[in-house]
């Protein structure tokens, strides 16, 4: 019985935050200008493990964040074109 009002209280709270404009969930361990110079290291020959080390996140974590730096780019260049 308390799981069933914990899975209430909780989908409540979410759509509170959703309804308010908030973010759910873990927040993201880098931030647009992180990953964009992140982007910039490893562009100009960094090994991207030296660059994870030095920003304190494992090499997925590195990747996924440079995937979603790339897709903001295209996203912003197709964006330009109309």
């Amino acid at each position: 019985m308390e799981r069933i009002y914990m899975l209430e209280r909780t989908a409540g709270a979410r759509a509170s935050k959703e309804a308010r404009g908030l973010l759910t969930g873990r927040p993201a361990k880098l931030n647009a200008t992180t990953r964009a110079g992140a982007a910039q290291q490893i562009k100009d020959g960094a090994i991207p493990e030296q660059v994870a080390a030095e920003l304190s996140v494992s090499r997925s974590t590195l990747y996924r964040e440079l995937r979603k730096h790339r897709e903001g780019a295209t996203a912003e260049l197709v964006g330009q074109e109309g």
